[in-house]
């Protein structure tokens, strides 16, 4: 395992050149979701993409220690990325846990960001509630393997692990103690309409006056396959921070 002061470095991929765009994926997926769903070819002729594995995920190192995964150590561990790269700040496009680990920049690093484009994530609560309490792990992958086989058919049960710890990280977090709105960092939102999380990011988004980006998919579809006019929006949102 490869360690930077305790925290593990992550594998990524990068192409084009200019200020520094890094896109983190969502649970159970990888960088390379954003050279599948056409996000990092868009954006590369302008802008130096990075799209890391996050802990847990892809080629990134997998531990079984769920110190790790909090969302300060993730959030150190996309500066490493940055710190390594010699650049001193970064627009950082988070989806799902991604907008997670994207808070967290947000909360313990917003010197290191020009900007942050959150998606799929609800700001109010976290994970979902259930009649039984916050959704647990058992429930989610359960749930993926019935809807979402194909981000689950290659997991070992070592992976599966990994990928717990990464979510028992998310089942923690709460609004009122992590969303703390309005940053001072320009910050845009982002989702699909059929999206759980919709509603309760648009509040969020008209209670601060923050820009929403508002797609035509669900939740899962939204990131896998994005309409044309809300990738154009969140590269418009960063492009006019750049002057």
């Amino acid at each position: 395992m490869l360690v930077t002061s305790g925290i593990p470095q992550l594998s990524y991929v990068s192409e084009g050149r200019g200020p520094l765009v890094i896109m983190l994926h969502g649970l159970l997926m990888d960088g390379k979701s954003w050279t599948d769903n056409g996000m990092s070819s868009f954006f590369s002729p302008f802008f130096h993409v990075v799209c890391p594995d996050l802990l847990g995920h892809g080629k990134s190192v997998k531990p079984h220690v769920q110190s790790l995964y909090t969302q300060e150590n993730q959030a150190l561990s996309i500066v490493k990325i940055m710190d390594a790269l010699d650049y001193e700040k970064a627009h950082v496009i988070g989806y799902s846990s991604g907008a997670w680990v994207g808070l967290g920049l947000l909360n313990h690093y917003p010197e290191r960001l020009n900007s942050a484009v959150l998606g799929g994530w609800d700001f109010s609560n976290g994970l979902p509630e259930t009649p039984n309490g916050k959704l647990t792990f058992d429930m989610f992958i359960s749930f993926a393997r019935t809807t979402a086989p194909e981000l689950t058919s290659g997991l070992s049960l070592e992976d599966e692990e990994s990928i717990k710890c990464f979510f028992n990280e998310l089942r923690k977090y709460t609004g009122e103690k992590e969303g703390l709105f309005p940053y001072q960092t320009p910050t845009l939102f982002w989702a699909g309409t059929s999206d759980p999380y919709y509603v309760s990011m648009a509040a969020i988004a008209e209670q601060y006056s923050l820009p929403m980006i508002t797609g035509k998919g669900d939740h899962l579809s939204e990131i896998n396959n994005p309409d044309k006019a809300s990738i154009n929006g969140i590269f418009k949102f960063i492009e006019s921070l750049e002057g």
